[in-house]
């Protein structure tokens, strides 16, 4: 019997596994990002632009691959001793998640690079908001049972409704929901880029001023408009 195929060895496997995987995508994620940031957007010499792309994506796959590695050993420990209880999985990976961000994302101990550990944390927080809001959203649905006008019939409970007609009401809704996110955030944004615009994240400080800042630029001739 091969390591690969040995059950003993499975669990460090896996961490291996993981911790590939955060490297490989963190790698093509941050590479391609800051290739493009750095070709647009910075000016100077290729070299020293070219190992600022090499150190972003090494430190967005270091981000990534030693998260997965604490979740995954964290998870296994609670899993495999029961440390939470026999059916408490999913709690388990609550507090193996709380365990890893507390490492990797919430910066106590200052070990991985501030900028991306705010990026990823900040765009699965909107994932987040969104999903609360959607199971929220159901379990309303589910446990109020209201009444829907739905078209080319009269007044309907929830539950009454059948699955094609439940799927397209609670995507209207969800649609809302990412209507007034999308509003709010981009009002905000906004507005501190004016007010206060030290307290916004660098990058997305520095795209702002690019692309909106144009009354700061001069331009003598079309080339110069279309930067040819």
């Amino acid at each position: 019997m091969s390591i690969l195929t040995n059950p003993l060895y499975r669990p460090l496997l896996e961490v291996a596994r993981t911790a590939r995987n955060g490297v490989v995508y963190g790698g093509k994620i941050r590479f391609s990002h800051a290739l493009v940031i750095n070709l647009l957007y910075r000016s100077g010499s290729l070299r020293p632009r070219m190992i600022e792309v090499l150190k972003a994506t090494k430190n967005h796959a270091e981000v990534l691959a030693s998260f997965a590695v604490i979740y995954k050993m964290v998870l296994g420990v609670l899993v495999n001793e029961q440390v939470l209880g026999s059916n408490s999985k999913a709690l388990s990976k609550f507090v193996a998640g709380c365990f890893g961000s507390w490492i990797v994302y919430s910066q106590h101990f200052g070990y991985f690079h501030p900028g991306i550990t705010h990026q990823i944390t900040l765009y699965c927080f909107s994932r987040v908001l969104l999903a609360v809001s959607k199971i929220i959203l159901d379990q309303y649905l589910n446990c109020s049972n209201p009444s829907f006008k739905v078209a080319g019939t009269s007044m309907q409970n929830y539950k009454n409704l059948s699955l094609n007609q439940k799927s397209k009401l609670k995507q209207q809704y969800y649609n809302k929901a990412w209507k007034y996110f999308a509003v709010l955030t981009w009002g905000l944004v906004m507005f501190i880029y004016d007010y206060q615009p030290q307290y916004l994240q660098s990058s997305l400080r520095h795209s702002m001023h690019y692309i909106y800042d144009v009354e700061l630029d001069s331009w003598g001739t079309w080339k110069e408009f279309f930067g040819i």
